[in-house]
């Protein structure tokens, strides 16, 4: 895990400068490149090889190849076997050395071959260009800027808004932001400054001052096989997690896991205590008993005999927390887990520089409720319009009669007939409240569309899931809370190979007869318990429904109401969701932090 950054002109005051920004990333080793047209950085948290050797920027033996690189390479011994026997040689034992002599071999092919988490850059001072290049899954991160002759980079986009570029915020990224909590793919909130989408490369002409070439390496294609039998889906199933989770043990570090008590991090634990003889384990308690599943951690740690670490937090915790997660986070960024991850984050460094999870399983099987309610609400957004209308006389009496707005979200489902991918949206978004209730950024969202080109509503949605919230929310907040506090976060599920292999299994494996992650359940009874395996879904989620009506009450209302930076939101809107969440009859805190956390970034990062 390490931090890199570079831009094409040659100042190395303002190259060490911002590298500044990405210390947390990388607070052990430091190095710079400035020459050749162009200045790079690099800051280095010390995985594999901690001796000097490891230092980045790193060269071939000439010096006409130059890498700065973040994340892992976890197949980094065979390949370095392939290029010694075809001549290289190596000086350390790290895995960045591979791109070195990989990419004086192969070229940008390189990217094919390997199979980790990363995200780098490659000086060819011969060609006078620059490669870049992104993971296939986007665990690792990759901004960058071109524009009027300036090209910059860096592993966040605190490495551009303090570059000196215009800072202008994009109101279509806004929107995006206002609905899904987090900013899209490829644009981030600044506009000019994009980021390099997962499993793709490009390179900048230092000549010519320009982009030259991009494309992407590898691509998901969901294709289901019916060739085998269920047990052997299960058999196969089994092996690849264990192989995945083997290959991510590589460290000359301490190495941990995060353990929620749910199915994806006890698989990921059972399959680690197989190598790993002094496990340690880590996870949160929450001060609301609806938001606490410590227990479950418990059970799974006692069974694997592994030496587990437990936090817990209250408001205050989250109160103090906030300011901070503004700067790690360096665009707006809403999902409220961020807050646990970052603390499971800080007790696990606290142990442990590497820490697995199970990020990734729910999206590969079908975890989510929203799997299983996504055809049901098509089934009814597709009713006629006589029909809707009386369902939503329907549900506004049972409002009233129960007080509370708990059948809502059913409304926005009884409006007009729409596509899959607009539906997906209002069932994720947590925006849309009524049959009528919309925002002038939806159309924008039609790319959603591409996502939804297979037969099955499973599949559409583990595609979408796939391309959009998984990179853009779940390893964003992981990536960021576990650099802040220079953690490097690991994850089994998203071995490409396994990903692949989840693609071409039936739907009707992950969901079957109401059950999500079928295929994954019973491929783990006799490892993991029934109570483990078959209890009922939480997300690791944070009460703040209740924290607004009470201790952090008016630390909200200041953040939205005495705001005057910008001048985006409709505040009496705002003002009518606010007193609705506070007479209890609707919750609308996950939009009131969306609004918060924006506000507070726009302070902290534009002004």
């Amino acid at each position: 895990m390490c931090g890199i950054l570079g831009f094409n002109w040659e100042d190395r005051d303002r190259l060490v400068e911002l590298a500044g920004l990405l210390e947390h990333r990388g607070p052990e080793q430091e190095g710079y490149h400035v020459g050749d047209g162009v200045s790079i950085g690099h800051k280095r948290l010390c995985i594999l090889d901690l001796s000097e050797k490891g230092i980045q920027p790193m060269y071939n033996e000439n010096r006409n190849i130059c890498v700065s690189y973040n994340g892992e390479i976890y197949n980094f011994k065979e390949l370095r076997k392939e290029l010694e026997g075809c001549g290289h040689i190596f000086k350390s034992n790290t895995d960045t050395e591979v791109l070195v002599h990989g990419y004086e071999q192969w070229g940008r092919e390189v990217l094919s071959r390997l199979n980790g988490q990363f995200a780098f850059c490659i000086l060819d001072v011969s060609e006078r260009k620059l490669l870049l290049g992104r993971d296939r899954l986007g665990i690792k991160p990759l901004y960058y800027y071109c524009k009027e002759g300036k090209f910059i980079f860096g592993s966040e986009l605190k490495v551009m808004l303090k570059s000196g570029i215009e800072k202008q915020i994009d109101e279509d990224v806004l929107d995006h932001y206002m609905i899904f909590g987090y900013t899209p793919s490829e644009d981030s909130i600044l506009c000019g400054v994009k980021k390099l989408l997962p499993g793709s490369w490009l390179e900048y002409d230092l000549g010519k001052k320009e982009l030259d070439d991009c494309g992407f390496y590898w691509e998901l294609n969901y294709c289901e096989d019916h060739s085998i039998s269920e047990m052997q889906w299960q058999e196969q199933l089994r092996e690849l997690i264990s192989r995945s989770t083997k290959r991510r043990l590589i460290s000359d570090v301490p190495l941990g896991a995060f353990l929620s008590g749910g199915i994806d991090s006890s698989i990921i634990v059972a399959m680690m205590r197989e190598h790993v003889s002094d496990l340690q384990t880590f996870s949160i308690r929450f001060d609301h008993k609806e938001f606490n599943e410590s227990q479950y951690a418990k059970i799974v740690s006692e069974m694997f005999g592994t030496n587990h670490f437990e936090i817990e937090f209250d408001s205050n915790d989250v109160g103090a927390l906030i300011p901070g997660l503004i700067y790690n986070y360096d665009e707006p960024f809403s999902d409220p887990s961020m807050i646990p991850t970052y603390l499971v984050s800080k007790v696990a460094k606290e142990h442990v520089t590497v820490s697995l999870s199970g990020t990734g399983g729910d999206e590969l099987f079908g975890g989510y409720e929203r799997y299983s309610e996504f055809s049901t609400l098509k089934r009814l957004n597709s009713l006629p319009g006589f029909l809707k209308m009386l369902l939503n006389g329907s549900v506004c009496a049972v409002n009233t009669f129960l007080g509370k707005d708990k059948l809502n979200k059913l409304r926005c489902f009884l409006g007009e007939k729409s596509p899959g991918y607009i539906l997906y949206v209002k069932l994720l978004s947590y925006m849309f409240r009524g049959k009528g209730e919309g925002i002038k950024g939806l159309e924008g969202l039609r790319y959603l569309n591409e996502y939804f080109n297979y037969d099955n509503d499973l599949t559409n949605l583990l595609n979408t899931d796939m391309h959009e919230y998984l990179p853009n929310d779940l390893l964003v907040k992981e990536d960021r809370a576990s650099t802040a506090v220079s953690l490097e976060a690991r994850v089994p599920f998203l071995d490409h190979e396994l990903v692949e292999f989840a693609a071409k299994m039936p739907a009707s494996l992950k969901i079957r007869g109401g059950e999500k992650k079928y295929i994954l359940k019973k491929s783990f009874e006799g490892v993991l318990p029934k109570e483990i395996l078959y209890r009922k879904k939480r997300g690791f989620g944070v009460p703040l429904v209740h924290y607004f009506r009470g201790p952090l009450k008016d630390f909200a209302y200041g953040e939205i109401f005495d705001f005057e930076g910008y001048n985006y939101y409709d505040k009496n809107m705002i003002r009518k969701m606010w007193d609705r969440h506070q007479s209890g009859r609707s919750d609308y805190s996950r939009i009131l932090w969306s609004v918060i956390v924006f506000n507070m970034w726009f302070n902290k990062w534009m002004k």
